[in-house]
């Protein structure tokens, strides 16, 4: 069947064709489509792909890689921690050092294994490195869990070379032992048990050769004799001085004598530089009656004042008057202190005498303080 355009021309239309089917005219685009359906090797267009499954996929691929990634934080955060964290002597040495460069001590304490921390008590570690100017430490040398090195250092300006010793405890490296550090209170306790255990010889040693000119050994022998206990305490301690007080109890005295040390470094230790109560007035009368009671005319001169000594114009002197007295009367039986009155900046004490041929001396005997300890100015 055709149609008729209005201007005469024939226009393709539906038709039915010898079958009696109706079909498309040519020339239209249904019918192109129609027959390229029809030709060999057309297919349709292929269906879209399910979403969901897609979506799916995307996630376990982002699920993988932050798995992985988290795997590589762990790796590197364990290798950081073994070779990047771990203790090491150099490390504890080169912590250790900047600590004290910027003046930090309690930071460079902390450096200090417990058992040295016990041995030096904060006040000292502190006054002794305070003032540290530069720090800097030589070849180590590591042995197992035991390193040794040699530490430089400035400190108010003097230069100082430390040996010290580290050692691992727990993979934590620490400084375990420094002589340096351990000096002044190991030199204090040490002369105070000299002290309480009656070693005179060996504590005069721990007094500096300026005490010693001030303190005749004889003298320091008869003034310390005695002692039952000691006791003693840094209060104040710089790289060139310490100050101590030193407590100290005499057998046949009631109350305990405090005193004041003054330390001085010398050579690795630390030496008594002044001891502010060695002496008292009726300690060194009864210490110049035991000189002569034992026969030490040295020791009693030395606890004669300057003026008193030039009255007798010699030691030479002074024992030849007092030694024919004392052998006269059998020798000396005992010494005894009787009652104190202090005269101005001088002391006035009353001294018996007993010797051994019964005879008793009573005297008023004066001392005046010269070079820290108390002597006899005057024997009436």
């Amino acid at each position: 069947m055709w149609s008729v355009h209005p201007d005469g021309e024939r226009l393709p239309g539906p038709h039915v064709n010898y079958n009696g089917h109706m079909s498309l005219g040519h020339g239209g685009s249904q019918g192109t489509f129609l027959r390229a359906a029809t030709e060999p090797g057309w297919s349709s267009p292929a269906a879209p792909t399910n979403p969901g499954r897609r979506r799916a996929g995307r996630r376990l691929l982002w699920a993988s890689l932050a798995v992985g990634l988290l795997l590589a934080l762990l790796v590197g955060s364990a290798v950081y921690y073994l070779y990047g964290l771990r203790s090491t002597p150099e490390k504890t040495l080169s912590a250790f050092c900047s600590a004290l460069s910027r003046h930090d001590s309690r930071a460079a304490y902390q450096y200090l294994d417990p058992a040295l921390q016990r041995q030096t008590p904060f006040l000292v570690f502190a006054g002794l490195l305070e003032k540290t100017e530069h720090c800097g430490y030589g070849t180590l040398g590591t042995q197992g869990p035991v390193a040794t090195a040699k530490l430089q250092l400035t400190v108010a300006g003097q230069v100082q070379t430390w040996q010290v010793k580290l050692s691992e405890q727990d993979g934590i490296w620490l400084i375990a032992e420094d002589a340096a550090l351990t000096a002044l209170p190991r030199s204090l306790s040490s002369f105070c048990t000299m002290l309480r255990t009656g070693q005179a010889e060996a504590a005069y040693g721990s007094l500096t050769p300026l005490l010693q000119s001030h303190v005749a050994r004889g003298v320091f022998r008869l003034l310390v004799d005695g002692i039952t206990a000691c006791s003693a305490q840094l209060v104040a301690v710089d790289s060139t001085q310490a100050k101590a007080l030193v407590v100290v109890s005499y057998r046949n005295e009631a109350q305990p004598e405090q005193n004041t040390a003054l330390l001085v470094p010398a050579g690795g230790r630390w030496l008594i530089d002044a001891l502010s109560s060695l002496s008292t007035p009726t300690r060194s009368l009864l210490s110049f009656c035991r000189a002569l009671q034992e026969g030490d005319y040295a020791a009693a001169y030395a606890l004669l004042s300057l003026d008193f000594q030039a009255h007798f114009g010699g030691q030479r002197q002074f024992v030849a008057v007092v030694d024919p007295v004392i052998k006269s009367n059998g020798g000396i039986k005992s010494c005894a202190a009787g009652a104190v009155q202090q005269k101005g900046e001088r002391f006035v004490v009353n001294g018996v005498i007993t010797y051994a041929n019964g005879k008793v001396e009573t005297d008023r005997d004066e001392l005046v303080l010269e070079a820290d300890i108390w002597r006899l100015a005057s024997i009436a």
